[in-house]
Formats: C-alpha cells, sequence, structure tokens
C-alpha cells in the first residue's frame, strides 16, 4: 500500500521544487563538474588564483608601455578588467569568463590597444573548459571566436599588423592574424576539453574506489552477521540438545532414585557430563562472538575445536538411548567422503530431530541415512506422543528453523509436518559437492 505524505508547505521545503529564478542563477553559479571547484575549491585554491590574477595583471601592466608607449590611464585601466577576473576562475567560471569577454569586447570597440595582457582571454577559455561541461565549453569558444571576429572587423588588429608585423593595410596578413587568434582559442579549448575529461577520470576512479570500500564495508557487516546466525544455530543445537537430555535423565533418575539407587546415580553421572560437554562448547562459541573471530578464550580454552560429523553419530544414538528412546536405524548406500561442513550438517539435522522427539513426540523413532548417486536423505518419524506423558515444553522453538537455513546452505531442502498418525516426520535432501558425486557408491 503506497502512503502519500504531504509536502511541507514553506519555501525551499523537504519535497517543494525551488523557485525557478534560483534554480537559474545556481546552475549559472555552479561549476558542474564533479568536486574541488565552484563552491567546493579550497582556500588554497582561491589563493592561487588570486596569484594567477595578480600576475597577469602585472605583466601585462609593465609590457603594455614597451609595446605602446603612448599608453593612458584607460589602457591600464582594461588590463585590469580583462585580467582581474581571472581570480573567480575556478570559484565562478561562467562568471569570470563573462566578465574577462565583456572587458576584451569593451577594449577593441574602444580601440584600447592589444598587449600581453590579453592572453587572459584565453586562460580564461581554458578554465572555462576545464572548469564546467562541454556544451559551456563550446559556448565559451564561440563567444571567443566572436571577440577575434570583432577585433578583426575595427583597426584592432592594426597594432599587431602595424607593430609587429610591420605590413600595415595588408588584407592577407590581417586575415592571417585573424585565423591565428581563432587557432590559439581552439588550442585554449582543448586544452580544457582534456583537463575536463581528465578531472572526470579521476572524480570516477575516486568514486569507484568510495563504492568499493562501501562493498567492502558492506560485505564485511553481512559475513559477520552470517557468522553469528551460525553461531547462533549451533549454540541453540547444543544448548537444546543438552538441556533435553539433562532433563529426560533427570527425570529418570527421581522415578527411580528410591528402588534404584545405583540407575540414579549413574543418570545423575551423565547429566554431569552431559552439562559439562555442553558448557564446553557453549564457552567456546560465545568466545567466538566476543572476539568476532576463531581464536583462543582465555577461560575456556580453544573457541573452536573438531565438529562432530558422521562418526559421532553413534554416541549420538546412544545417548539418545540412555534417556528413553528407542531409535531404529536404518541405512541405505555407502557414504562416500563428504566435507567436514556437510557432515555436521547432517549431525545437527539427528540431533535436532531427536531432540524434537524427544520433547514433543513419542518414544519411538525411524531414522533413515539413504546415500543416493548425486545427493543423500535424512529422515526421522517418531510416533505420537503419549497423552499422559507430560512434555518438556509446549513453546514453538527455532529449532526447524535453523536446520532449514543450515541445510539450504549447501544447496539441499528441508521438508517436515506431521503425520497422519498423529507423529512427526522431517525429512532433508543435500546435495554431494560436485567433486564427490562421482565417488558416491549409492542407490
Amino acid at each position: 500500500m503506497a502512503i502519500n505524505l504531504p509536502r511541507r508547505s514553506q519555501p525551499g521545503g523537504v519535497g517543494m521544487p525551488r523557485p525557478a529564478g534560483r534554480r537559474a542563477w545556481s546552475h549559472l553559479l555552479d561549476a558542474s563538474e564533479e568536486t574541488g571547484v565552484g563552491r567546493d575549491l579550497p582556500l588554497r585554491g582561491w589563493l592561487f588564483d588570486v596569484v594567477v590574477a595578480v600576475g597577469f595583471v602585472g605583466v601585462g601592466s609593465a609590457f603594455l608601455p614597451v609595446f605602446y608607449p603612448a599608453a593612458t590611464g584607460r589602457d591600464f585601466l582594461f588590463v585590469a578588467l580583462v585580467d582581474a577576473p581571472l581570480l573567480l576562475r575556478r570559484r565562478l567560471p561562467r562568471v569570470s569568463f563573462a566578465l574577462v569577454v565583456l572587458a576584451a569586447l569593451a577594449q577593441m570597440i574602444t580601440l584600447s590597444p592589444i598587449g600581453i595582457h590579453d592572453a587572459g582571454l584565453l586562460f580564461s577559455l581554458y578554465s572555462l573548459a576545464g572548469y564546467t561541461n562541454r556544451r559551456i565549453g563550446l559556448a565559451g569558444l564561440a563567444g571567443t571566436v566572436l571577440a577575434a571576429l570583432t577585433g578583426s572587423a575595427t583597426d584592432w588588429w592594426g597594432f599587431i599588423d602595424d607593430r609587429l608585423l610591420g605590413r600595415p593595410g595588408n588584407p592577407l596578413v590581417h586575415a592571417l592574424t585573424t585565423v591565428g587568434m581563432i587557432l590559439l582559442a581552439t588550442a585554449s579549448w582543448a586544452s580544457g576539453e582534456r583537463l575536463r575529461s581528465s578531472r572526470i577520470g579521476l572524480a570516477a576512479l575516486a568514486d569507484r574506489a568510495a563504492t568499493l570500500e562501501r562493498e567492502r564495508a558492506q560485505q564485511a557487516r553481512l559475513a559477520a552477521a552470517a557468522e553469528r546466525a551460525r553461531i547462533a544455530r549451533e549454540m541453540h543445537d547444543v544448548i537444546a540438545h543438552g538441556l533435553s537430555v539433562m532433563i529426560a535423565q533427570a527425570d529418570g533418575a527421581r522415578y527411580v532414585i528410591d528402588d534404584a539407587p545405583d540407575s540414579a546415580k549413574q543418570a545423575l553421572d551423565r547429566i554431569s557430563q552431559t552439562g559439562r560437554g555442553a558448557l564446553t562448547q557453549m564457552r567456546g562459541l560465545l568466545g567466538l562472538l566476543r572476539s568476532g573471530e576463531a581464536g583462543v578464550d582465555a577461560d575456556a580454552g580453544p573457541a573452536s575445536g573438531p565438529q562432530p560429523g558422521l562418526d559421532q553419530l553413534d554416541d549420538l544414538l546412544t545417548e539418545a538411548a540412555e534417556t528413553g528412546l528407542r531409535v531404529d536405524v536404518r541405512r541405505h548406500g555407502t557414504p562416500p567422503p563428504l566435507p567436514a561442513m556437510t557432515q555436521l550438517t547432517v549431525y545437527r539435522v539427528v540431533q535436532e530431530a531427536l531432540t524434537n522427539a524427544r520433547k514433543h513426540g513419542g518414544d519411538d523413532v525411524t531414522l533413515g541415512l539413504r546415500f543416493a548417486r548425486d545427493h543423500l536423505e535424512v529422515s526421522a518419524r517418531n510416533g505420537p506422543a503419549d497423552p499422559g506423558r507430560r512434555t518438556q515444553t509446549q513453546q514453538p522453538g527455532h529449532g526447524l528453523t535453523g536446520m532449514s537455513e543450515r541445510v539450504a546452505a549447501l544447496g539441499g531442502s528441508v521438508t517436515a509436518g506431521p503425520t497422519a498418525d498423529g507423529g512427526f516426520r522431517v525429512l532433508a535432501r543435500l546435495p554431494y559437492p560436485e567433486h564427490d558425486r562421482h565417488r558416491a557408491g549409492g542407490v
């Protein structure tokens, strides 16, 4: 169901579009390509641009009398008007270029003499192309070409033709001068375009590195969550099985303590052994949770030891028999060499099935282990519980969920549910690893 949240009514609030005028001015003032320019320009960048602008003004003012001894105060003013906006070339590149072009056009129209300071127009175009976007850069190139054509239409080029080339009034020289200026403007734009591409590439690399770092951190969190879930399943299996065995043994000892004290003593010994074993495993698992990695717990010793597998199933069945369960084991096929994780999963499935039978079912359990050619099946079926017998708990647990997660992690599946006679049946199907399938001698 979709929920429509009301928009805030305040101007500029969340969910309200910005006014068109404000958006237009923001687009005008921003240097739109990546970071490090515009409002993100650091102080050292700002200071460098101030030095550049002062350098252009100083050099232009120093050389203007050399090429034009009759320079007036107005001519020196144009030196400042053309080059001073360069201090905004990265902070406000569009505004800087516009101011430079306007000052250059005014200089041409008023026939103020050309000088070295007019190279600031080319440098401003380079900055515009390098620190905005391609469309703005091309527009700046067009504006610079327009300025060059404006100069060729006036006597402004006459200073170059007369003083520098010594060919006043020659149309061919005049045309070559114009073409040369356009070529210089194109070279400045191309240099700025190369700078822009380089900046975009560096920004893309930085963004990719940041993305990889975020993905690495996310994968680490997912791996930690998966490890904690695995430890939680292990702890559930250890505690649930251990406590169910201890409760069954305690109930048996209570019934026979008066008539058969030796049997009660044996039951108490088994309770003690089961509790110590479960405590040792639990402390190891807690050590994993505290350290976040397989290590050593100061009190419990190694945090993880050899995990149970198919070889320990007989001990598990013997323990179940001692608690009063009658387990009928039916094996089909020959087990191939299986990895430790698969063996541990089979052990935990059988352990959980026996624990559930001990808690909720009858005393008769039929356990099936079938090793086929490409998979193995574990089935456990218990009869209905005796209505007169009190079960250990009636609260739903997480055993079947944990069992399903274990099996699913290996690419298998679990089905569980009541049977027609009131019992309960669990069937787990586990595929063999690819490298073990050709060695399976199952049916």
